[in-house]
């Protein structure tokens, strides 16, 4: 992963952008770069959240999938094609036969298996940056501002 450009210093205050979207995504990608440190190019950081979901839900739909991770159809479908391709995951079959079910291959087993370390290594390097407190905050605050958009957006791209 490239390095961030003009990465600001700790004394440097982060810009207020006065865009909740924005301030959003610009911590996302901190995050994510932060994890990508960890998994070191093995893997991406969305697809180990699909390769861990894949893993307590074997046999997933992608519909249920997407609502789960707030995925659109189209950024789904080419993750789960690129993750295929690889050997990660395949096909199988579902309750419903109008749907696709998903599951990990003894390959995506194994990639998870020497993942899950890194992404360990990740929680607790940004749990002890962060502090306990804070580490529950932004948890609490995620999954709030998460519902309300859902509860509120009648167009959401999962439903």
């Amino acid at each position: 992963m490239q390095p961030i450009a003009a990465k600001p210093c700790a004394e440097e205050a982060i810009p207020d952008l006065a865009c909740a979207c924005a301030t959003l995504r610009r911590a996302a990608r901190a995050v994510s770069h932060f994890y990508a440190e960890e998994f070191d190019g093995l893997l991406e950081g969305s697809q180990f959240s699909l390769l861990a979901v894949l893993n307590r839900r074997p046999g997933i739909s992608q519909i249920t999938l997407a609502g789960i991770l707030i995925l659109d159809k189209t950024t789904l479908s080419r993750n789960l094609s690129l993750m295929k391709r690889k050997g990660w995951i395949q096909l199988t079959a579902t309750d419903d036969k109008r749907e696709r079910g998903f599951e990990l291959t003894a390959s995506g087993h194994k990639l998870l298996h020497i993942a899950r370390p890194r992404w360990q290594r990740a929680q607790d390097r940004l749990l002890a940056a962060l502090g306990e407190t804070e580490w529950e905050r932004m948890f609490g605050v995620a999954n709030s501002v998460t519902r309300t958009v859902l509860n509120s957006e009648s167009n959401f791209p999962t439903r």
